[in-house]
């Protein structure tokens, strides 16, 4: 099997949760060659899910060094489908997460523009999404409700978040009409939000369908943002709402 099968396959690997056996691909790759971009993020992502975050970020600033030499030398805005970019997108993205992981908030957000410089679909929401949230720690609120509104187009439950920082803001109009986006496209996460972290999810099981998993990881990332007065403000516009929505 070529390099790049191996590459290949421990990504599948990886996408379903095979984790040793992706683990065996992407060192096959990196016996032919210690230094391939792919092979290493892949490595880095699992430190990142086995919580090694010191090796998952060495392991990925490496290979974002290593990508950026393979890069085109005219920045190219063809994004993910471009096989001479995604390495470095894909480096990138685990670097920040690798940032975030250790709350080092400031850190990720280089990267993060970086992929969006990039990708103007920042790899299809996933890292506007980490911008917005990295943005939001940073207390650059402005810029964050432009983030989250951007990600909302891919992950809707984004609509929430950009809520509460406008609600924040005292903006509470505004706050109230992007709940309300929230309400019509992930109507099951507004009493989750509003009683967390009294109620929650139990995340085993169900992890392969997509609006589950990122319920548990809005809930995990941003539950904790969320505070009493616009919880108790969500509670009461999502109780007012008609049955049938509710």
């Amino acid at each position: 099997m070529e390099i790049e099968d191996d590459v290949l396959q421990g990504w599948s690997y990886l996408a379903s949760q095979q984790w040793t056996k992706a683990e065996m691909a992407f060192k096959h790759a990196l016996e032919v060659d210690p230094f391939l971009p792919d092979a290493l993020t892949g490595l880095a992502a699992l430190h990142l899910r086995s919580g090694d975050m010191e090796q998952a970020r060495e392991l990925s600033e490496m290979a974002t060094a290593q990508a950026e030499r393979n890069l085109p030398r005219a920045k190219r805005h063809t994004g993910w489908d471009d096989d001479a970019v995604r390495p470095y997108l894909r480096a990138l993205y685990y670097s920040a997460l690798s940032y975030i992981r250790q709350d080092a908030w400031a850190l990720a957000q280089p990267a993060l523009e970086e992929i969006l410089a990039w990708d103007v679909t920042g790899i299809e929401g996933e890292a506007l999404d980490l911008l917005a949230q990295v943005l939001h720690r940073i207390e650059h609120y402005e810029e964050a409700v432009h983030a989250y509104l951007q990600a909302a187009e891919y992950f809707p439950e984004d609509y929430y978040t950009a809520g509460l920082l406008l609600h924040r803001l005292g903006k509470r109009r505004e706050a109230e009409r992007f709940w309300r986006r929230g309400f019509e496209q992930r109507p099951e996460l507004a009493s989750l939000i509003a009683h967390y972290p009294h109620v929650v999810p139990n995340p085993r099981g169900g992890l392969l369908d997509q609006n589950f998993r990122r319920t548990i990881e809005y809930l995990e990332y941003q539950g904790e943002l969320w505070d009493a007065e616009a919880q108790s403000h969500l509670a009461k516009m999502y109780e007012a709402l008609p049955a049938s929505h509710g």
